[in-house]
């Protein structure tokens, strides 16, 4: 047995959910062009990267990854480096 408050409390929120979703200033892509992820407004769209664009960006994350990874090893291992770096931090 649900009281009316209840039933018209369900139906604001589901009011107030959908409105919401009404005015959402980001549109999903039509179907006629697929490569476009995201309308933004201003007719700004966002299109999927292409494969030299996503070729160039994974190089570049993975060349900074092994310079990371080089550099802990160096920190840990050579003693002058690690002084180097704690001076570097104090000046």
């Amino acid at each position: 047995m649900v009281s009316k408050d209840s039933n018209s409390k369900k139906n604001k929120d589901k009011a107030i959910k959908t409105n919401k979703v009404k005015e959402n200033k980001f549109k999903k892509s039509s179907p006629r062009d697929p490569d476009v992820l995201v309308n933004l407004p201003a007719g700004l769209k966002y299109k999927v990267p292409g494969k030299r664009q996503r070729v160039i960006i994974g190089s570049i994350v993975i060349g900074l990854n092994v310079l990371l990874v080089i550099s802990v090893l160096v920190y840990f291992y050579n003693p002058s480096f690690q002084d180097f770096v704690y001076n570097f931090g104090r000046g």
